[in-house]
């Protein structure tokens, strides 16, 4: 008798459970009610169709779409590709041309929306958060629509999507809608109706430009944006992006003026795009609208009076000498001793942000792995900056990076070499 009561209190439990689980996958993996096209696309005349495509082009520049959904060999801005290393495995960046075998060519507007502000695709297919539908939740219907426009008029690429590498669980991809029941917001479209800069530039900044998505700290337990911590900074594949509230701007050095210029052209006098930023200048905040670019600067410091470059000088006393010594050496050359750098050529040292952030993996990074010579944009342009991984070793780097802390940073010379081995492992675990 007893056995018979605690198999069937089991059955009771694994039947709720499986109704639980079903709920949530249901709840995880709809798209509820979508607001309605905000244009009849079959009667558009020809000046409202070149009107909502241009603004489709500003929405997938805005959107940073190309970042993700670039070719890594051939560049094609809607081909996919491009690798996002997770905690959890490997996604690449799916093919989003017009294109009906590979790509979204077979999608109705209502179906971009879907995906875009609620990460379900045609059929019920649940997208991975790496597509960031958890910020473009708030997407306009009009902002889609245009998109819309602008995709299925572009050039169809044939180029097959390449699987993702997802340990196991994670890659049971409807599992995602689980996610999604408790993390996923609920779409609603942003208010954009009073025209205010400030509205325009959160817009920006939080739904179509994400920033948030690389920029806020993650849960520990679904990996999802810690909302507490907005724009408080986080180390993401193998980088650090750093804290963008207006306070850490403002200690840090940054300015309005600053902003739109490292925006606009990649490099301003706190430092130089480099890692996932290249490729938000190359096929986002270059080719934006300036206006937006200064709606964006003028939300991300709150209009607020901010002094611009920070010069820091050391303490009398403690400087690193042998980090010093290694700096002439290696460094002096383009940045100058004194850290000034060279015009459209060399960030200086003396009132780069990299020093003075938290964590030296950024710093560690760079100095590693060097910056290959490119154009940045509006006629800005870097040199080549040469790794030197295989000149130094850990107590050197620690040395090195200590001293340009210390000296440009406002931060204390307490990185160790077993510091830099960590840091190390971290980065070398994002490629």
């Amino acid at each position: 008798m007893a056995k018979s009561k605690w198999i069937k209190g089991l059955g009771a439990v694994v039947v709720a459970g499986i109704v639980v689980v079903g709920g949530l996958y249901l709840y995880g993996s709809s798209s509820s009610n979508i607001p309605p096209a905000t244009v009849d696309f079959a009667k558009l005349d020809a000046k409202q169709f070149d009107e909502l495509y241009k603004r489709g082009e500003q929405v997938f520049r805005a959107g940073d779409c190309a970042a993700c959904h670039s070719s890594p060999k051939t560049g094609a801005e809607l081909a996919g590709g491009v690798p996002m290393v997770t905690p959890m495995g490997t996604l690449y960046g799916s093919n989003i041309s017009p294109s009906k075998e590979h790509g979204i060519g077979n999608w109705t507007a209502d179906d971009l929306y879907r995906a875009v502000a609620m990460g379900i695709a045609p059929g019920r297919k649940v997208l991975y958060p790496a597509m960031p539908y958890a910020s473009y939740h708030q997407i306009t219907r009009g902002d889609t629509d245009a998109l819309w426009i602008w995709m299925m008029k572009q050039s169809p690429v044939e180029v097959a999507n390449k699987p993702g590498e997802m340990q196991f669980q994670f890659n049971v991809r409807p599992a995602v809608a689980l996610w999604n029941a408790l993390n996923r917001p609920a779409a609603k479209e942003f208010d954009l109706s009073s025209g205010d800069e400030l509205l325009r530039g959160k817009y920006l900044v939080d739904t179509l430009g994400h920033c948030a998505e690389c920029h806020s700290p993650r849960s520990k337990l679904t990996f999802a944006m810690d909302t507490s911590r907005y724009l408080e900074g986080s180390i993401i594949e193998g980088s650090y992006a750093p804290a963008l509230t207006p306070e850490a701007l403002k200690a840090r050095g940054w300015n309005k003026e600053d902003l739109v210029q490292f925006f606009r052209t990649g490099v301003a006098p706190q430092g130089v795009m480099t890692f996932r930023m290249a490729s938000v200048l190359d096929h986002s905040t270059s080719r934006m609208a300036e206006k937006d670019v200064r709606a964006m600067a003028a939300y991300l410091t709150q209009n607020q009076d901010m002094p611009g470059p920070k010069i820091i000088k050391a303490a009398e006393g403690q400087i690193n000498v042998k980090g010093e010594n290694l700096y002439l050496g290696l460094c002096a050359g383009c940045h100058g001793a004194q850290g000034d750098g060279q015009p459209h050529s060399s960030v200086p040292m003396s009132t780069n942000t990299t020093a003075m952030f938290p964590t030296p993996i950024n710093l560690i990074r760079v100095i590693r792995e060097g910056v290959a010579e490119r154009d940045l944009a509006h006629g800005e342009r870097m040199q080549t900056m040469p790794g030197f991984a295989d000149k130094l070793g850990n107590e050197e780097m620690a040395d090195l990076v200590n001293y340009m802390r210390q000296t440009w940073g406002d931060q204390p010379a307490n990185v160790t070499a077993a510091d830099v081995a960590d840091n190390i492992k971290t980065i070398e675990h994002s490629k």
